[in-house]
Order: structure tokens, then sequence, then C-alpha cells
């Protein structure tokens, strides 16, 4: 199935003990949060900072090699329990460790606010909000430190797909699949594993990519296979089950820079135990 980056969002009715489904965003990039998180132990009150300093804790993980270059055709994906949400980035505000604390008026506040598997270059910016709140005009959301996290990636977009060419992909990077319905599992469960590969390939016909995610959690494995082709430079795809809550993905390929390509996909996955997970991955090509 093929889609422009005018997706359509649909507000998904999730806890945390179900399973969560998908859309995809409207031309108009409305978002729709839903509050799905168990409560948090007590903290000591603590003044919110925004947008997002890096906190003392010392819990964020990850680097980025260099901030993001925001262009005039930025976009992003943003996958939570209960809400996913594509867009045009017209905000963002990326603080010196490489986290965003702005995704287009989706703002992340706390103290601490933590942001994990930070990763990025001047091409992507990539991360898991992990405790904290993000909040837009429709609500906010309270992430604990439990299996409710908020994954994102920032891009700039193709201008143009190449006539020929079969670039070779790296292995990836992943924000650790999180645990969003399905089977109950243990805490220690909550968060996973995820390795994959990706191919693209180009000809007069448009791209053509491959895309397979390994995911592991609390002993049980499961695989997310893609595969689609994309006739156009603005064109995104959706594969499997992503919108109704199956194992699936959103396929997008965007600007690596410097005649690099890269291969973004927000994937969900059932694991042989009947628990779903869902993750983001960028993979460059070049």
């Amino acid at each position: 199935m093929q889609l422009n980056h005018a997706f359509v969002l649909t507000l998904i009715a999730a806890s945390l003990a179900a399973c969560g489904g998908g859309s995809s965003s409207s031309p108009a990039d409305v978002k729709v949060a839903v509050n799905a998180d168990k409560p948090a132990d007590p903290v000591a009150p603590v003044a919110p900072v925004t947008p997002v300093v890096p906190t003392a804790t010392g819990e964020n993980t990850g680097a980025v090699s260099a901030r993001f270059v925001k262009g005039d055709s930025a976009r992003f994906v943003f996958v939570s329990i209960g809400l996913q949400s594509n867009g045009k980035a017209g905000t963002l505000v990326q603080d010196a460790s490489g986290a965003l604390s702005d995704i287009n008026g989706i703002v992340f506040t706390g103290n601490p606010a933590v942001t994990r598997e930070i990763s990025g270059d001047a091409s992507f910016a990539q991360g898991r909000w992990f405790k904290g709140t993000f909040s837009n005009a429709f609500g906010a959301t309270s992430l604990t430190g439990n299996n409710a996290s908020a994954h994102y990636v920032v891009y700039n977009s193709l201008a143009a797909l190449p006539a020929t060419g079969t670039p070779t992909c790296d292995a990836g990077t992943f924000t650790a699949p999180a645990y969003m319905g399905g089977a109950s599992v243990s805490p220690a469960a909550n968060f996973g594993t995820a390795s994959g590969t990706a191919s693209v390939s180009f000809d007069a016909s448009g791209a053509k990519v491959v895309l397979s995610i390994d995911t592991s959690a609390g002993g049980s494995t499961g695989k997310v296979s893609a595969s689609s082709s994309m006739a156009s430079a603005g064109s995104s795809s959706i594969v499997g089950g992503y919108l109704s809550g199956g194992t699936g993905a959103q396929l997008v390929l965007a600007d690596g820079g410097a005649g690099r390509y890269l291969l973004i996909a927000a994937y969900k996955a059932q694991l042989a135990n009947g628990a779903n997970y869902q993750g983001v991955a960028t993979f460059r090509c070049s």
C-alpha cells in the first residue's frame, strides 16, 4: 500500500493491557494524545523545565554525531501507545545531547525528562521519550519509565528519486521496542531489543525497499518483514498489519545528505508469546 506524506491520524483506544491499532496522518497533520500509563511512584516536587534541559540524573542514553539540520521539507514520525502522528516538522527544539524536546508542537518536559537511544546526525534525529510528560493542544501524557514510551524520528524529505542505483544500507539504529499490549508480560519485558537489515534500489519505476526487523523481549521473539515500491520521493508505504494493530511497518525514504539516503521505519511486531511491541528504526544507505 502506498501513501503520500499526508497521512490520516486516528485516535486508537488503547490501554497498556490492550493491543494498539494504527493510523496515518491527515493533510492537516492533526495530533491526538491518549493517556495510557501506569501511575508513577511519588517523587519530590521540582520546578518544570521548558524546553527540556538535560538533567543531572545521567539517565539519557545514546548520542548524535551532529545536530539535525532542518530543511524546508523536514518531517517527523511519532508513535506512542494510543498515538501515531506524521507530518511537517514546523518547529523543532534539540538540546546539546541530541534529544528533541519539541516536535511540531508536541512538547516534552519534566525533571527528570529522560530520552533513551538518542541517535542521529545532520540528516536525522531519533530517540525514545522514557520519563517526563509530552503534551500538545489535545492534552498531556505522562511517561513514568514503565512500558509507555514515545518514539520519534525527524528527517528531511527527498526532493526526487534517482533514476538508477542500488545503495548499500547499514545495520540501522533502533529505539528499544516497547510493550504495547497483547499477552501479559512481566515488568522485565516492558522493553526489548531489535536488529535488522534493509535494502533500497532505484529504477525507472521508482524505489524498491525491503526491510526485516527481529524483535526480542522476555525470552520471546518476533519478526517484521516488509517490502514495497514507492513511485515518488514524497510517498510512504504502509505494509502488513501496521494500521490494524498487527505486525507491519510504515516505511519512508528520506534525504541522507551528500547523495545518501535514509530508510525510516515505524514498526509493530507481535512476538511468539502474543505480546505486541513497537519502535522506530533508521537505516543509512549509500
